[in-house]
């Protein structure tokens, strides 16, 4: 029956739609954040302006912007409305995922793909690509991306550029398509067709390089040429590892290491089908398939931080390879026969929106945290003064709080005012506090440098400040002098 319904795209996208928006619905509740406030700052001052100022971003990611602007030019900073946005981008990549593994004619199984797009649409993995409103460029990116290999597929040539160029106009992911044509084409005996039409697709990178150094006055840009360009041998096998280790683990939501070999050992358990049917028939083309393409999907970010077992922070990185994970599990899955495939995928199904809605709640209490922490703020008499601000939320379990946006919070509501910071803290709670006995040292003692906060010397430099400001366990207080004794009361 599953897959008479199913052979209806429409029916797909339906399907998708319902069960994305019942696992992220949390995501509506959820404000800006950190990097989302000068991002709406710069807009807000400059308007369609911000185009020739490249939006004042050290990365190049004209069409995110330019989408995000004209959605901001119509409803202004409404989050809802950004948030559905988002969430409708996420919806079409599993939508056309699953359109194209049902399209390519290696892929005969209609149920295979659509667990594919199914297990892409709800992956824990994807909560802070798919909630954070900064990680729109990897949503449009993938999408754009996802489509310029249909094309190419279909042979439809011209489209298929245009969305190449449009996704990595998005995110540099994009630059990693004419490596994925060429790792598909490669397993399924099409050499010969990529190398026609590699000069064409060559030309599309080295353009958009061009036009990239041409904006950033620099092919690099970003986070510069010191982490993107970092020369380490370990790097690669240490990303690669680290990527492997969460997929396999889960550890994030068991916390605990029993826990997470159980859940290693029934991956392996539900694997023996699929191994066992590779090994009698000795067709190995869909492990060097998947092993490739999970390399290639991480090489623009082979060299940034690495993945984390233990938070959600950097998983928007891997939003790409998170397709690749989704067609291993879905490959699992399909190996089993009759009536055991359908109910092994509705239990990993299960599993894996329950994570993802548990994820989203934390997205949704950094937002309270962040909401709380800029109405207290904004509470105090701040008008025309040199402030210090001690303890400032980073992030909630890995969540991005005010990492970075007060001060583009305050040019966005049209508050004048000098800000600085000191010790951007850990939330592990929403009720918050300093953590004295970690932090009361190397926090209060003499001179202190972190690379969003400043150097200072509270004996000497505390008549800098007309307000100094503690925020500790949900509200701010103004203080004379960063005393211990007065924090921990």
């Amino acid at each position: 029956m599953i897959d008479q319904i199913i052979r209806n795209k429409y029916n797909v996208f339906v399907i998708f739609s319902i069960l994305s928006i019942l696992t992220y619905f949390k995501c509506f509740s959820v404000g800006l954040l950190s990097d989302d406030y000068g991002y709406f700052a710069g807009v807000s001052n400059d308007g369609w302006s911000s185009i020739g100022k490249n939006f004042n971003d050290p990365f190049f990611l004209p069409l995110s912007h330019i989408i995000q602007l004209i959605i901001y030019q119509l409803f202004g900073v409404n989050t809802i409305v950004f948030h559905g946005l988002q969430l409708f981008f996420h919806i079409l990549c599993g939508w056309q995922l699953f359109l194209l593994l049902k399209e390519i004619e290696s892929s005969k199984n209609l149920f295979f793909a659509f667990c594919c797009g199914v297990f892409f649409l709800v992956s824990p993995y994807s909560t802070e690509t798919v909630i954070w409103l900064a990680s729109k460029g990897y949503v449009f990116s993938l999408f754009f991306g996802l489509l310029a290999l249909r094309y190419y597929y279909k042979n439809n040539l011209i489209p298929c550029c245009l969305c190449i160029v449009a996704s990595i106009f998005c995110k540099e992911m994009g630059y990693v398509i004419p490596l994925v044509i060429l790792t598909i084409d490669y397993s399924t005996h099409k050499i010969s067709l990529f190398k026609k039409r590699f000069i064409l697709l060559f030309s599309i990178v080295i353009g958009c390089l061009l036009i990239r150094f041409l904006t950033l006055n620099t092919i690099v840009g970003g986070y510069g040429e010191g982490i993107h360009l970092r020369a380490d041998l370990l790097t690669v096998p240490k990303t690669l590892g680290a990527y492997l280790l969460k997929y396999c683990f889960f550890y994030r939501y068991t916390e605990h290491i029993f826990s997470s070999i159980l859940i290693l050992l029934f991956l392996l358990f539900i694997s023996v089908p699929f191994i066992r049917k590779t090994i009698s028939e000795k067709n190995y083309v869909p492990y060097v398939l998947i092993s490739t393409l999970f390399i290639v999907t991480l090489l623009p970010v082979i060299n940034l931080e690495i993945t984390s077992l233990f938070s959600i922070q950097s998983d928007r990185y891997g939003y790409f390879n998170v397709v690749v994970w989704a067609i291993a599990i879905a490959a699992i899955v399909c190996s089993w026969d009759g009536l055991k495939r359908y109910i092994l995928f509705i239990l990993l199904a299960a599993l894996f929106v329950t994570t993802t809605y548990s994820d989203s709640k934390k997205w949704e209490k950094a937002s309270d945290i962040c909401s709380n922490y800029l109405e207290e703020l904004t509470n105090q008499v701040i008008e025309n003064k040199n402030v210090l601000l001690i303890n400032v939320p980073d992030n909630y379990k890995g969540v991005y709080v005010l990492r970075k946006g007060i001060d583009q919070y305050l040019s966005l509501i049209k508050q004048n005012c000098s800000i600085n910071a000191l010790y951007f803290q850990s939330f592990s709670s929403e009720n918050g506090g300093i953590d004295l006995i970690n932090n009361q040292l190397r926090c209060f003692d003499s001179k202190i440098d972190y690379s969003d906060s400043i150097a200072l010397s509270f004996e000497e430099d505390q008549k800098k400040y007309d307000l100094m400001l503690l925020y500790n366990r949900k509200s701010m207080r103004q203080i004379d002098k960063p005393s211990l004794d007065l924090i921990v009361n």
